[in-house]
């Protein structure tokens, strides 16, 4: 790949932004070479000006949020990655509730209980940023954030500022369109009910127990679930975890990358994985679970290649 066009140590100022910055700083599982450059951008006007520019210099980007479902490739990124960190949780009205892209699900979710909206408490445990569950849809127990989505301001791929509604994205399971459009959540408006505040709360936590127990710890360095889950003959999921647990992914690793012992399906770092450990990882297990099932395993952790 050619090499990134430079920027004005002006706009470097401006916008506080890093040369050669490590990746696997920037994300959950902590893979990932150096990046050209990368800039955590708080408002969302900022943001617009700084992908103006980009634009105009044909310099290539990358939108990163926590960078909890995605690992790099060992060579970095050739371009600039903006981190969005902005991150205001407002009410419209009484149950509809507009919140920033950089926003935590965890925040929003701290937030639904204290103005006492029912409807979020599936997103209990899960992290990651709003702009990044829209992307792919995250959701748990049968729920997603498309279904509460209600309308959002987006970014296009040209450039351009516009208000859209839900049917925009065209939810699917882990899928929205921005994943073929490249276009950029800002904001959204997710609608919610009342609710009692005692039963949410006692459904949050009752939700982030049942995570805390299948799951690793917070401060192992994961990606999430790293295939997607499947459906049977009769349209029922059936999570990737049961196909690969046969195929004793629990006691498979290559490298410093390996399957955590609590769960089939999660991929960790040990101390010094590679993504090309993880690659492997993800080619051994994939043929595994063909063979024995003929049965071809989709990636949902993104995979940034240089």
């Amino acid at each position: 790949m050619t090499k990134t066009k430079e920027l004005h140590k002006e706009i470097i100022s401006k916008f506080n932004i890093l040369r050669n910055e490590s990746l696997a700083l920037h994300t959950n599982i902590k893979i990932g070479g150096i990046a050209d450059y990368l800039t955590v951008v708080d408002d969302q006007d900022k943001f617009v000006e700084l992908y103006h520019i980009c634009q105009g210099k044909n310099i290539r980007f990358l939108v990163l949020g926590h960078g909890t479902n995605v690992f790099f490739a060992d060579e970095g990124f050739r371009g600039i990655v903006f981190v969005i960190n902005f991150k205001r949780i407002n009410l419209v009205d009484e149950t509809t509730v507009r919140v920033e892209s950089g926003a935590a699900l965890s925040e929003l979710n701290r937030f639904c209980i204290a103005n006492c909206l029912t409807g979020f408490e599936f997103s209990s445990g899960i992290p990651g940023t709003v702009g990044g569950a829209i992307y792919g849809n995250a959701g748990a127990y049968g729920k997603n954030i498309g279904e509460c989505l209600q309308g959002a301001r987006v970014l296009t791929a040209d450039g351009n500022v516009i208000k859209v509604t839900k049917d925009f994205f065209k939810f699917a399971y882990r899928h929205s369109d921005l994943k073929e459009n490249n276009d950029i959540v800002l904001e959204a408006d997710l609608k919610f009910e009342k609710g009692d505040y005692n039963d949410i709360l006692h459904k949050v936590r009752e939700i982030r127990s049942i995570r805390y127990k299948k799951l690793p710890h917070w401060s192992i360095s994961t990606a999430g679930s790293f295939f997607k889950n499947l459906k049977d003959e009769k349209g029922n999921s059936v999570a990737a975890a049961v196909y690969l647990d046969a195929v004793d992914s629990k006691h498979t690793a290559v490298g410093d990358a390996g399957v955590h012992i609590k769960h089939a399906n999660i991929f960790y770092n040990k101390g010094h994985a590679s993504a090309r450990d993880v690659l492997e990882l993800e080619k051994i297990l994939r043929e595994r679970v063909l063979e024995k099932f003929n049965i071809r395993l989709q990636r949902e952790v993104m995979y940034i290649k240089s």
